[in-house]
């Protein structure tokens, strides 16, 4: 019995140093910046132009060189665990999945749409996957109808092409989301469970969702849901054309096709579902609002942002290749500990600013633990309510039109942090959107008076995209409520019932 005893506890003390290995070689390894040619002072100029641009908010910065990660940055409220939505950097691991079924000669980018779609074949012929995976398949664009429609594939395949299949260039999300219910109809295995089986999987990557539509297809061109380390480990797999840790997961002549021009643009020419950067021979997966996957072969790096931006992306892509891409020497260059120190407290303190102004005001004591009702309105919320407590923060108690209450802290002079009882604010209408997405989800608040009838609150949906200014006007007889959102949009204003 004793030595049965031993046994098993020598059989779980191997199985636990296993999974201890495999869980040590799924994060890839922290690096001195210098020991792969980055001068510390470059990410550290790479940080202060995220962190102070006005076209921006910095959520998560990840650069790794040689599969080693040379520097990262998530600022606070944000954490390095948060996942972050895609949007369309989507589309790239859609086109990672049409890959896989063209390795199992399931599917060729010869093939013929109506193939699979044979019930509308006299509206799409002539349409190949290969026109799809490029954009050009001769659809009119009709991203607004996933806002209105249940069947999205029935609505978009019954109308009649407006330009000859394979002729003209236009950017449409639906056109990826017909490639997943190909990819499903072939496989028998939505994306997201092909690329759980055949990609994530190998590589440890367990933090993946995605959306799917009323139908329950994945939504492909956009909707995927993870955290920025994993999205460097995808770049990486695309760095090493396919293969991880000696596996080759993907065919190395899959990612050649994948990221080779097949559309030539005035600005960045594009492959399947994935764009042709500025710099000489980098590639980047594109997402709304500025979500990058960037992959530089001559500088073996990978490089992943996630933000919101409001610029069209130019001044963020060119910080990037100005500093740690056009000064990376891919060999050990000297530096001093104050410098590597000075970089590490900065990526340890790092903070998105928070909102200046006072602290206290009388008006409080009016509106304290008093219920604000609000009519309909584009944040889904029925009711607010604040508690403002004299030493502590505080509080704003949010009713959604579900039911749903959130009690959200609000902190003066930092960042303080909640969990939301339902969704965040999201800038995508569509039918059945969050269906998939798994939380909860957190914020991260704070505020300050702004003169004697003016409150301001700023909440980060810190495992989100989504940040909302609020600016509370207590000076007429019903509070009202300006919400401006963190994507470019006009600001709006509730006033209270």
């Amino acid at each position: 019995m004793k030595n049965l005893f031993h046994l098993r506890f020598a059989s779980v003390s191997i199985l636990l140093s296993l999974a201890l290995v495999v869980l040590a070689n799924v994060r890839p390894q922290r690096v001195n910046s210098s020991s792969v040619g980055i001068d510390p002072q470059q990410l550290t100029l790479l940080y202060d132009s995220l962190l102070t641009s006005d076209l921006t908010e910095l959520h998560h910065l990840i650069v790794m060189v040689d599969g080693k990660i040379a520097g990262e940055l998530h600022p606070t409220p944000f954490e390095a665990s948060h996942r972050h939505t895609l949007y369309s950097v989507s589309k790239t691991f859609v086109a990672v999945a049409v890959g896989l079924a063209v390795d199992d000669g399931l599917l060729s980018v010869e093939d013929s749409l109506s193939m699979f779609f044979p019930q509308y074949a006299s509206t799409i012929a002539g349409v190949r996957i290969k026109d799809m995976l490029t954009m050009r398949s001769g659809f009119k664009t009709q991203g607004g109808m996933r806002n209105s429609q249940l069947d999205w594939v029935d609505y978009y395949l019954s109308r009649p092409l407006v330009a000859t299949p394979g002729s003209r260039y236009s950017y449409d999300s639906i056109e990826t989301y017909l490639l997943s219910a190909v990819v499903q109809k072939v496989t028998g295995k939505n994306v997201l469970q092909l690329l759980y089986e055949r990609v994530f999987g190998p590589m440890g990557i367990t933090d993946v969702e995605w959306e799917r539509c009323p139908n329950g297809i994945i939504t492909g061109g956009w909707g995927i849901y993870m955290s920025a380390l994993s999205q460097a480990m995808f770049g990486q797999l695309l760095l090493n054309k396919g293969a991880w840790n000696g596996r080759q997961l993907v065919s190395q002549k899959w990612i050649d096709e994948m990221m080779s021009v097949h559309v030539v643009r005035d600005d960045n020419d594009y492959g399947y579902q994935i764009w042709l950067c500025e710099y000489p021979g980098a590639w980047r997966a594109d997402g709304a609002f500025g979500q990058y996957i960037i992959v530089v072969p001559q500088k073996n790096m990978v490089v992943v942002l996630n933000q919101c931006s409001r610029s069209k992306g130019w001044p963020e892509r060119g910080y990037i290749w100005n500093t740690v891409v056009k000064n990376c020497f891919n060999c050990a260059i000297e530096t001093t500990p104050a410098q590597l120190e000075a970089l590490s407290q900065y990526e340890k303190t790092a903070s998105l600013p928070v909102l200046k102004g006072d602290k206290l005001n009388d008006v409080a004591k009016k509106y304290n633990n008093k219920t604000i009702k609000l009519p309909k309105n584009k944040l889904g919320w029925k009711k607010v309510t604040f508690s403002f407590p004299d030493n502590a923060d505080y509080q704003l108690i949010v009713e959604e039109a579900d039911g749903k209450t959130s009690n959200i802290a609000l902190g003066y002079g930092n960042w303080a942090k909640s969990q939301l009882a339902g969704f965040p604010h999201y800038s995508i209408g569509a039918k059945n959107r969050f269906s998939g997405i798994s939380g909860p989800f957190y914020t991260g608040a704070c505020y300050a008076w702004q003169g004697d009838n003016t409150l301001q609150a700023k909440i980060h949906y810190t495992n989100w995209v989504t940040s909302i200014l609020l600016t509370f006007d207590f000076s007429g007889d019903s509070p009202a409520i300006t919400v401006s959102e963190n994507f470019p949009s006009k600001p709006f204003t509730i006033v209270a019932e």
